[in-house]
């Protein structure tokens, strides 16, 4: 049919009018999903950043993200957003909701629970359908049990009466007692066989609905956020969700591998940093951007307040009751269980034996570990872990390498003889001014390819110098023996007790070149003025005293050239009055 001319040109001058139309006109929600695309990890806790593709009609819209995990920091969410052309973010609203996932080792998935439940549905109509036909045979026996109860008039019909609905012949009597009988008859088996069938339905629908009570779908608690956008035309582009969660940490641990040097050659010390990642914030981190970051938000941002303090008498207080006093005696602890201490599970594991590298066969290339990239600023550093990495939320640990160090080390030996004669073999190196700092952390020990034992790597800032114990130095052999101990008092007017100690320091190096030695002992020392402690003269002078701030402790260092022997003399007394007694291993 066709449009008269006038209303054809209304409707076309119409059309520029239509963008002209509110942006709320349009106004539209719109579900979209996210994946975990980078993670920074702190100390204490991480930054998730998530990825939504998202496709934006022109007007305002809700874009609503419901697969964020329930635990993370809601002050903590921002979401910034890019596409090919422009558009705005309003607001972003949160909150928690339920959803059902199917997870776990014998968990019934989505296909299968839809497949069940159309069997419990068609196995519902089939036991619809038997009791209908159940209904419709009692209904056919009543009304053939009242047909049986109708009144009739006996005998035979009077000749040349019509034959009425009560007035039957005696053959026409039995045949219709007969005809009722067999229907009743057929009705009873058709009830009988079809109340069996709905059992056995009911069976089947128990059996069906008791597998999926059993393998119900899982409920989770999950963040939804919908965000508030407006766009001008249509727009293609991304959403970028990040937010914090408190449960995951990183924690440094390094493989530091000595090489002694042999025929004339330089030791060399390989420092590997690596780092051990767990995370239980609830969602699984696959195949995301990992980066290492040492700051710790989770540790505040300023110093604590301090509030004034004082000090007044104490005034006393009754004591306790009869029945507290009582309860006391028997070691009755209130909150015992608040007390409790709670233990940390180490974050890493001890570092194993480790065999020999042996050397490669021929035409064959060992694998080569990639550092991170390492971004340093003033106050943190941040590795960048190369490639794509995935954590799961079961606490597990991750092990990352990051970067690794070669330095030049100093070797020297140190033993403390009093506490055992061995010769400890330590490494000393110097971080350079540019490297980032060596956080606390384990570290394995191998020397020249074997592997020495763990220690443990404090903070070593840049610039600073640190040594690393690589074990036992059986080519340097150390002795302590005690010369001369008695005990004894002196003074005329005032008796006073004397302990005199006497010991030798034998240290003989049986290494083809010389070696830097550091020999620890100690003398006692006294916090009263009544007791008094001095070294003899005849003592071998130490080159330090108080080592690590630790009073008391000497040291001596000293280099041992190949072959020779060192003697060190430790004389010194104690004395106090003579009718006090003193603490320690002294005056008995």
């Amino acid at each position: 049919m066709r449009m008269p001319l006038n209303v054809t040109i209304l409707a076309i001058l119409a059309l520029p009018t239509l963008p002209l139309m509110s942006l709320a006109a349009l106004a539209d929600d719109i579900d979209a999903t996210s994946a975990i695309s980078q993670v920074t990890v702190f100390p204490s806790g991480a930054q998730v950043t998530r990825t939504a593709k998202i496709t934006l009609p022109a007007g305002e819209h809700t874009i609503i993200l419901r697969d964020l995990p329930e635990r993370l920091v809601d002050s903590s969410l921002r979401v910034e957003g890019e596409g090919g052309g422009a558009f705005r973010i309003g607001g972003v609203d949160s909150k928690r909701i339920y959803v059902d996932v199917e997870t776990g080792e014998g968990q019934l998935g989505d296909d299968e629970r839809k497949r069940l439940e159309k069997q419990i549905e068609g196995l519902r109509d089939e036991k619809a359908r038997l009791e209908a036909r159940i209904h419709t045979a009692e209904t056919q026996r009543r009304l053939m049990e009242r047909l049986a109860e109708m009144p009739g008039e006996g005998g035979p019909a009077a000749p040349g009466k019509n034959v009425g609905v009560t007035h039957y012949t005696v053959d026409q009597w039995g045949g219709m007692f007969d005809l009722i009988g067999a229907r009743i008859l057929v009705a009873d088996d058709l009830i009988l066989k079809s109340r069996i069938e709905v059992r056995e339905k009911d069976r089947e629908i128990k059996k069906l609905q008791k597998r999926l009570s059993q393998q119900p779908p899982k409920k989770e608690r999950q963040t939804q956020i919908s965000v508030h956008v407006a766009a001008d035309s249509r727009v293609e582009g991304e959403l970028k969700i990040k937010y914090q969660v408190r449960e995951a940490v990183w924690k440094p641990f390094y493989d530091a591998r000595l090489s002694t040097g042999k025929d004339g050659q330089a030791p060399v010390l390989k420092l590997v940093r690596r780092g051990a990642i767990r995370q239980w914030s609830g969602e699984d981190w696959k195949d995301i951007r990992l980066s290492l970051s040492t700051t710790s938000p989770q540790k505040g941002t300023q110093a604590p307040t301090l509030y004034p303090e004082k000090v007044d008498i104490l005034v006393p207080r009754p004591g306790p009751k009869p029945m507290l006093r009582q309860m006391k005696r028997r070691n009755f602890s209130f909150g015992a269980a608040k007390r409790a201490p709670m233990m940390e599970k180490e974050m890493a594991e001890d570092m194993m034996a480790a065999a020999p590298v042996a050397a490669p066969a021929p035409r064959r290339m060992r694998a080569r570990e990639i550092n991170a990239s390492v971004r340093n600023y003033a106050f943190q550093a941040v590795f960048d872990i190369p490639g794509k990495v995935s954590v799961k939320a079961s606490g597990d640990e991750k092990k990352v390498r990051i970067n690794s160090g070669t330095f030049k080390p100093a070797l020297k030996v140190k033993s403390a003889p009093k506490k055992n004669k061995n010769a400890y073999l330590y490494a000393e190196f110097r971080l350079p001014k540019d490297a980032t700092a060596l956080l606390p952390g384990k570290v394995a020990l191998y020397r020249d390819g074997a592997y020495a034992g763990n220690g443990r790597l404090p903070l070593v800032a840049a610039g600073d110098k640190h040594e690393l114990g690589f074990g036992v130095d059986d080519a340097v052999k150390v002795a302590r023996t005690e010369v001369k101990r008695s005990k004894g008092e002196t003074g005329l007017i005032t008796t006073s007790k004397v302990d005199e100690r006497r010991y030798e320091l034998k240290v003989t190096n049986l290494h083809k070149t010389a070696i830097d030695v550091t020999l620890l002992d100690q003398i006692p020392y006294s916090v009263n003025e009544q007791v008094t402690v001095a070294m003899d003269s005849s003592s071998t002078r130490p080159s330090r005293r108080n080592v690590d701030g630790r009073r008391g402790v000497l040291a001596w260092d000293f280099r041992l050239p190949s072959g020779a022997k060192k003697l060190i003399r430790l004389n010194f007394t104690v004395a106090w009055p003579a009718a006090k007694q003193i603490t320690g291993n002294y005056g008995h």
